[in-house]
């Protein structure tokens, strides 16, 4: 754990590695549906740290999302000093550290739906009691809970659990599932953390070629007969350390994670050098399993911030800071405004092009416990489904959106006072039995981009809809959340390290 007064600082370049391991010891606990004395004896050699119980909010109801805070340390205890993750710093023999990593991951029980954001650890924010400094320094000055409480102060996050993890640990989670496999497209390397992949194809990468490849910031490739650099900014790199625990937790399941005596065996591994809050009891690991015992790690959301750099006036980095506004619609998932609302919560207008889709999916949409207030049967034709909606009420449009074939566009308008869902002539049915989950609803509504809210006004009063709107073109407001990482929606996007179709890695 963080020891205050302690700390040694090695070096000035951010290596910012996922927490893998953390994750992927958190992803494997997740996936355990069984109760058995092993997997407590494991949990129980855990290290410990107490944070009080006004920073770290634990007494979270069975089934509440909960979010975890996952620290990933850069101590080298227990490495060879001439090992190559000593690679440009000063070995501390003392085991001293810095945050290399912030990650937030929020499980959501009730929905089995899990999410990931990376926290640039050079980003500047106020420090309680303090001053401004780059994030990682709240646990230099005063540990976890000084950092616990930055982030609930900075971003209205509530931290509910802690975990922590260095070096070793990683290596050896990574060598207990026999490596993970990662496809590489080129030949690969990174001069700063060591990484070496001569061949492209699958490298099944030990932990620590996996070390190597997470902590890559001069990642390369070698194409077209030249070492080009790819993943310069925060994003490529985060991007694919994201990646990384998306396969590292396919081939902990492939290993039989979700086996509790494999389970067991996982967390042992990295035993020693994982601390957790003393208020992480091993029960509501195993509750968190059960529901979460078929979770596909594809469907776990990550999300990075999008940040711009700081300089001085002489040009000289300081840090940086997020760029403003967009970040918000992030920061509503795991501060829990975005969770799921049933549909008994969401009230609306319905209209459609067909009478008798009006009358049959109305129905419908009722039967499922939507509050209907009017169905309007309009004469203007218009293509795509939209739903539009007002200040507050992105989460019940969502809602309303799981329900949907197809998924339709979600536009905000800032003067509806109603939610207002348009069925389109692509509509096809409502998705009765099961609807979307959030993920997919949430990659098809960004993949819309710019939605002209249809124009009825020749046809319907606009006293009866808030949402009778004459501007062309409303830009979704989800969009920059799903295509800040890749650029695209999420469904064409290939996971980094993924064999391309055809292919075979493992």
């Amino acid at each position: 754990m963080s020891t205050p007064g302690k700390v040694v600082l090695r070096r000035t370049w951010p290596q910012r590695f996922v927490m893998t391991m953390c994750l992927g010891v958190i992803g494997a606990a997740l996936a355990a549906a069984w109760f058995i004395d092993d997997f407590y004896v494991s949990v129980a050699s855990i290290g410990r740290v107490s944070i009080s119980r006004e920073i770290l909010i634990s007494d979270t109801a069975p089934g509440e999302p909960v979010n975890f805070l996952l620290i990933g340390n850069d101590s080298a205890l227990r490495l060879d000093p001439e090992d190559t993750v000593n690679l440009g710093r000063e070995y501390d023999p003392r085991g001293t550290f810095n945050a290399d990593s912030i990650t937030i991951l929020r499980v959501d029980p009730t929905a089995g739906q899990a999410w990931v954001l990376s926290i640039p650890r050079d980003l500047l924010v106020p420090i309680p009691r303090s001053s401004t400094y780059k994030i990682n320094a709240a646990l230099l000055i005063d540990g976890p809970e000084r950092l616990i409480e930055t982030i609930t102060q900075e971003f209205g996050i509530v931290i509910n659990h802690y975990v922590e993890l260095d070096f070793f640990a990683f290596r050896e989670v990574v060598d207990r599932l026999n490596g993970v496999p990662v496809w590489f497209d080129h030949p690969a390397r990174d001069e700063g953390s060591g990484l070496n992949i001569p061949l492209p194809g699958c490298h099944v990468l030990d932990g620590r070629q996996a070390l190597e490849y997470v902590r890559a910031r001069k990642y390369q490739e070698f194409i077209d007969d030249a070492w080009v650099t790819v993943g310069r900014d925060d994003f490529g790199r985060i991007e694919r350390q994201q990646d990384f625990l998306v396969l590292a937790l396919d081939r902990a399941i492939d290993r039989g994670a979700r086996n509790p005596t494999a389970l067991a065996g996982l967390i042992e591994a990295g035993a020693e050098s994982i601390v957790l809050d003393t208020k992480l009891p091993p029960a509501e690991l195993i509750q968190l399993g059960e529901a979460f015992s078929e979770f596909n790690p594809e469907n776990l959301e990550r999300f990075a911030l999008q940040v711009i750099d700081v300089r001085d006036d002489n040009d000289v980095y300081q840090g940086e800071q997020l760029l403003p506004d967009v970040n918000e619609p992030i920061f509503d998932i795991f501060r829990g405004e975005a969770d799921l609302v049933q549909p008994s919560e969401v009230r609306f207008d319905l209209f459609a092009v067909d009478s008798q889709v009006l009358k049959e999916d109305g129905q419908l949409l009722l039967d499922l416990g939507f509050d209907i207030v009017q169905q309007r049967v309009v004469g203007t034709d218009f293509e795509d489904s939209v739903v539009v909606y007002g200040p507050g009420n992105e989460a019940e449009a969502e809602t309303i959106a799981r329900y949907l074939i197809p998924i339709p566009a979600l536009v905000k308008d800032a003067q509806a006072t109603r939610t207002v869902v348009y069925l389109g002539a692509d509509h096809d049915q409502i998705s009765w039995l099961i609807p979307h989950d959030v993920a997919t609803t949430r990659r098809a509504i960004a993949a819309y981009g710019e939605i002209a809210i249809p124009d009825l006004s020749s046809t319907v009063a606009p006293s009866t809809t808030a949402a009778s709107a004459t501007s062309s073109t409303i830009t979704t407001t989800t969009a920059v959340v799903a295509d800040q990482l890749a650029g695209a929606p999420a469904e064409e996007k290939r996971i980094i390290g993924r064999p391309p179709e055809g292919q075979s890695c493992g």
